[in-house]
């Protein structure tokens, strides 16, 4: 598979519970969804915070993050997706591979994934973080050695969430710091408004 430069495609969904984001810059605002870089002390990638409301339920949210079989019809650039454990009905483990331009190497990710509803906020968060030594490596791909996330989905109506996404991503193997944080903005835009759009369908 082809892709445009692999920041696009790495920076998809992860958020990182608990960190700081007073420090945050606007990098893009498009369709109402805003993109954030956030610098890391004593890393020379940023994090990424990404923000939208939708105009649906938790209950039409979950049946789409429950379905790995369907996760290339919105998440930018992934393909491959395997459901590797099923621990609950509220946590797994997949798989999934991330196309890279040449000469570069495709990655892949194994993500452990966590979803709680807390039953008075009502808040839905899903946790997810990578487990790079849970399968052999697969050859001519690089395994994406470290993400982590948290994505929070808080009501503001019978029919309106607010999204948040903190994005924290070392996508492995030998890609300069300043390409990362160039095309950072692209992937997460691509990948929240293809979900907002599968969680505003009727």
């Amino acid at each position: 598979m082809k892709c445009l430069p692999l920041a696009l495609c790495l920076f998809l969904f992860l958020p990182l519970q608990g960190m700081t984001q007073t420090n945050c810059v606007l990098k893009k605002e498009k369709d109402n969804i805003k993109i954030y870089g956030c610098p890391v002390k004593g890393s020379a990638i940023n994090d990424i915070l990404v923000e939208f409301e939708a105009n649906s339920t938790i209950d039409k949210y979950i049946p789409i993050v429950l379905d790995v079989s369907h996760y290339s019809e919105w998440r930018y650039r992934e393909f491959n997706h395997k459901l590797l454990k099923k621990i609950s009905d509220t946590e797994f483990i997949y798989y999934a591979q991330v196309s890279a331009p040449f000469p570069m190497s495709d990655r892949d990710l194994i993500l452990h994934v966590k979803i709680s509803h807390d039953p008075v906020t009502k808040i839905l968060t899903v946790q997810i973080e990578s487990m790079s030594d849970y399968m052999p490596p697969v050859d001519d791909v690089v395994r994406v050695p470290k993400s982590v996330s948290t994505m929070t989905l808080t009501p503001m109506g019978e029919s309106k969430l607010k999204v948040s996404c903190y994005v924290r991503v070392d996508p492995g193997g030998q890609i300069p710091a300043w390409v990362i944080n160039m095309f950072s903005t692209q992937g997460p835009y691509e990948t929240f408004r293809n979900l907002r759009e599968k969680m505003e369908a009727k």
